[in-house]
C-alpha cells in the first residue's frame, strides 16, 4: 500500500520499544524459572489475573467490532459480494490448514516411536489441566456472544438512528482500546512471570519425549505461513515478507503472550495506516478471529493424529471425514485466549469419540510450547485475510 497512507500510530511508537522489553523479559524469565523454580511457580497468579482483566476488555471490543463491522459493511453497495468472498476465503483457508495438519501428521508420524509408555503417562506430567464445565461453558458462551453480535449488526440496519448507534459503538470501542493499550505497559512483567512459571513447572524433561509433536506443529505452521499464505498473497499481488515486516511489532506481542487477541486493537491501526480499507477491515478481522483460525486447525489436526498413532487406533476413511468435520467446528471455539486451543482439542476428542481422553493431560503438559505457533499462525492468517479482501475491493469502495 502507498506510504501516503502511513501515519504514526500507538504500535509504531510504544510496541516497537516494548518488543525489546519483552525479549529481555523472556530471557530473565527463563533464567529465573530454571534457577529459582519454587519462586517461579508462585508467579503464575500474575499472568492469570492479567489475562482475566484483558479478557474482560477484549471480549466486549470484539463484540462491538463485530456488531459495528456487520452493520457498517451492509450499508455499502458491494456488501453481498464481500460477504461471499469472506465465506469462501475462510472455508478455503481452514480446509487447507486442516488438510495440511493431517498431511504432516501422516508424513512425520509424531505419535510413533515416542518411547512413551501410555500405561504410565503420568510421569511425564508436571501439572494437570483444569478441564470441565467451566472451560467448555466459556467456549459455548463465547460463540453465543459472537452470533449475537452478528445478529445485532444486522438488526441495527433497520433503525432510523443507525448512525447515532454506530457512533456510540465507535466511541465505546475507542475507550476500550485506550484502556487496553495502557494495560500493555504491564506486558514485560507478565511475560517474565509466564515464562518463569512455564520453565519451572514443565521444564525440558517434559518436552523431550514429545519434541517430535512440537516440531511437527511448528513445521506445519511455518509451511502454512510461508507456503500457503505466500502463494495466496502472491496471487493477489501482496508481498508477504513486506507485510510481515510491517506488522512485526504485533507478531512479537502475540508471540510473547501466546494469544492472538492481544494484538486485536493494534492491527486495525496498523493496517488502516497502510491504506487498507477500514470498512472492510472492521468487518473481516473480527469475524476472522472466530472463523479463520488456521493455527488452531493445524494444531487440532496434528494432535488428533498424534493420539491415533500413540494408541495405535485404526480409522477408516469415513472416520477421517468425520474428524475433518469435527476439527472444522472445534477450531471456531479456539478464540485466541491462552489455553483455548487445548479446550478446543477436548471438544474435538469428545465429539469425535474414537480417541480416548483418559491421558489428555499428556498433551496439556506441552501445550504451552505449542501455544506460540498456534497464536502467531492464527494472527497472521487473520491479518492476511483482511488485507486480501480489502485489496480486491479497493476500487469499489471509497476509504
Amino acid at each position: 500500500m502507498s506510504s501516503a497512507f502511513r501515519q504514526k500510530t500507538f504500535s509504531d511508537t510504544y510496541v516497537r520499544s516494548l518488543s525489546l522489553y519483552v525479549f529481555a523479559a523472556i530471557i530473565c524469565g527463563a533464567l529465573t524459572g530454571y534457577y529459582f523454580p519454587e519462586l517461579s511457580k508462585k508467579l503464575r497468579i500474575v499472568s492469570y489475573y492479567f489475562f482475566q482483566v484483558l479478557e474482560l476488555l477484549i471480549v466486549p471490543v470484539i463484540f462491538i467490532a463485530t456488531t459495528y463491522g456487520v452493520s457498517y459493511v451492509f450499508s455499502i453497495q458491494n456488501a453481498f459480494r464481500i460477504t461471499v468472498q469472506m465465506i469462501c476465503y475462510f472455508l478455503l483457508i481452514t480446509t487447507i490448514s486442516i488438510l495440511l495438519g493431517l498431511g504432516f501428521g501422516f508424513l512425520l508420524k509424531p505419535g510413533a516411536d515416542t518411547g512413551i509408555d501410555i500405561t504410565s503417562v503420568g510421569k511425564y506430567i508436571s501439572a494437570s489441566p483444569v478441564i470441565g464445565y467451566k472451560g467448555l461453558l466459556y467456549i459455548n458462551n463465547y460463540m453465543i456472544l459472537i452470533l449475537l453480535s452478528i445478529a445485532g449488526g444486522i438488526v441495527i440496519n433497520f433503525f432510523k438512528n443507525k448512525d447515532k448507534i454506530l457512533l456510540l459503538l465507535d466511541n465505546g470501542r475507542e475507550m476500550l482500546y485506550k484502556l487496553i493499550k495502557y494495560l500493555y505497559f504491564l506486558l514485560p512483567i507478565v511475560v517474565f512471570c509466564n515464562i518463569a512459571y512455564s520453565i519451572s513447572v514443565y521444564g525440558i524433561n517434559t518436552l523431550l519425549p514429545l519434541s517430535k509433536l512440537v516440531a511437527t506443529v511448528y513445521l506445519a505452521c511455518i509451511v502454512f505461513i510461508v507456503g500457503i499464505l505466500g502463494i495466496v498473497s502472491y496471487l493477489f499481488k501482496i508481498n508477504l515478507w513486506d507485510f510481515l515486516i510491517s506488522i512485526k511489532e504485533e507478531i512479537v506481542l502475540v508471540l510473547a503472550t501466546s494469544s492472538s487477541k492481544t494484538a486485536f486493537p493494534m492491527i486495525f491501526e496498523k493496517m488502516e495506516s497502510q491504506g487498507y480499507n477500514r470498512k472492510i477491515l472492521r468487518f473481516i478481522i473480527p469475524l476472522g478471529y472466530n472463523f479463520n483460525l488456521a493455527g488452531a486447525c493445524i494444531y487440532l489436526s496434528i494432535a488428533c493424529i498424534f493420539l491415533v498413532q500413540l494408541y495405535n487406533i485404526h480409522l477408516d476413511y469415513t472416520d477421517y471425514i468425520w474428524l475433518f468435520i469435527v476439527v472444522s467446528i472445534a477450531s471456531k471455539t479456539a478464540s485466541g485466549v491462552p489455553g483455548s486451543g487445548f479446550l478446543a482439542l477436548v471438544f474435538t476428542l469428545d465429539k469425535f469419540g474414537e480417541i480416548p481422553m483418559s491421558e489428555i493431560a499428556l498433551l496439556y503438559s506441552i501445550d504451552r510450547f505449542m501455544n506460540e505457533a498456534r497464536a502467531v499462525t492464527n494472527f497472521i492468517g487473520i491479518a492476511i485475510g483482511g488485507a486480501i479482501i480489502s485489496k480486491i475491493n479497493q476500487k469499489h469502495i471509497n476509504i
